[in-house]
């Protein structure tokens, strides 16, 4: 991901751990083909593999939440507002095998785009600044690929290649990606409530301060210990009772 900035925000690889994950899936996979075969549990050596796969999985999670909190409080501390694109994630990643009797197209393709959506962590920081960040704006992001962030000019050519933006309009030359984030960002400020500061401060003031606890009865507001005498009238409120 890439802000209006042109910051980059990526998962840190580790290639030794993804390969070690690929080889115990496939020897997962044979073990419990073996079991299915011959009608017999899984070996201990296939139950061993299947942990070993598991503890590993756990790991690369761990990696990339971490990651997610990592670039989420950073956008959080530094931006009043964070616009982002309007992702429905859940259904990009959805499986292409289909059914019997509609099988799916594509499958191993699709199942790769799904791996590298996941691995980005798009999800995983948009739910971590809805509670972190000031201000959360979605917009669509139709077009700003192919729109000027400088003179707003709307052309399939301006994007030359996937990294490379130059606008056949006014020359405006720059990231393809960060062309687009400064769009997004342009299409968000229009829409955001008026509120400033960050955290949350700013919720305070967009949606108003919390409603003050309701008074309750002076008999049941508070309770004491057995055998421990009460605060004495006037007493100041760090009184022990000693």
């Amino acid at each position: 991901a890439t802000d209006s900035d042109g910051e980059v925000y990526e998962v840190p690889d580790d290639p030794k751990l993804e390969a070690n994950i690929k080889r115990k899936q496939r020897s997962a996979a044979k073990a419990r083909q073996r079991s299915k075969e011959s009608g017999r549990p899984m070996s201990n050596r296939g139950r061993r593999i299947c942990g070993q796969l598991k503890k590993r999985q756990r790991k690369q999670k761990r990696r990339r939440e971490n990651a997610a909190h990592q670039h989420s409080r950073k956008l959080a501390d530094t931006a009043h507002t964070v616009v982002l694109e309007d992702l429905n994630t859940k259904a990009m990643t959805r499986s292409a095998k289909g059914t019997v009797e509609e099988p799916g197209r594509n499958v191993r393709q699709k199942a790769g785009l799904n791996r590298e959506i996941l691995k980005s962590n798009w999800g995983r920081t948009e739910r971590m600044l809805d509670y972190k960040a000031g201000q959360v704006v979605n917009v669509d992001a139709a077009y700003t690929s192919q729109t000027c962030a400088v003179c707003g000019h709307v052309d399939k050519e301006n994007r030359r290649t996937q990294a490379h933006f130059h606008c056949t309009a006014c020359g405006h030359t720059a990231n393809a990606d960060r062309n687009a984030a400064q769009n997004i960002l342009a299409r968000g400020l229009a829409l955001r409530p008026k509120a400033r500061g960050i955290g949350a401060s700013a919720r305070r003031e967009a949606f108003g301060p919390c409603p003050l606890p309701r008074a309750t009865d002076r008999s049941t507001s508070t309770t004491r210990e057995q055998g421990m005498p009460s605060r004495p009238r006037g007493s100041p409120p760090w009184y022990t009772g000693i």
